[in-house]
């Protein structure tokens, strides 16, 4: 019966630093913070040199659905080129894939920009969002929610 238990935990153990090898060195490394809630998902839009930004998912480099835990959400977009990037979220907080707003057409949902960036009367310009990813290092970006 000793030696399962120790058996499983070596198991566990070595299991657990597997994982924490397997996180990527290289790419960028997304903290989205100031939830409301841990409801739905955070959609999360990386856009590459400004084509779509921020609110064409469809031509984003690359796109993600993130858990949202404590308040938190954490993505990595490994093994990314070096170049221009700029990122858009969405708290989805019913899940329905979509921004929803109140009859005057402002946000129900919240959202942030990269760079932490708000426009005057609409979304911010990619070159305020945009910021440099080099190639060989992991780029670290923190979003702050608005609502």
């Amino acid at each position: 019966m000793k030696m399962k238990f120790l058996l499983s935990l070596l198991f566990l153990f070595a299991t657990w630093i597997s994982e924490i090898k397997a996180q990527p060195d290289n790419g960028i490394r997304l903290t989205v913070t100031n939830l409301r809630n841990d409801k739905g998902f955070v959609l999360v839009s990386l856009f590459k040199e400004g084509q779509g930004f921020p609110d064409k998912a469809a031509q984003a480099f690359r796109t993600d659905k993130v858990a949202i835990f404590n308040r938190k959400a954490i993505l990595i977009f490994p093994d990314l080129p070096a170049g221009s990037y700029g990122i858009s979220i969405l708290h989805d907080e019913n899940n329905d894939q979509q921004m929803n707003k109140n009859g005057l057409g402002l946000p129900k949902e919240g959202y942030g920009f990269s760079n932490n960036v708000i426009g005057a009367f609409g979304p911010p310009s990619y070159k305020r969002a945009s910021f440099t990813h080099k190639t060989g290092g992991l780029t670290d970006v923190q979003i702050k929610t608005r609502y």
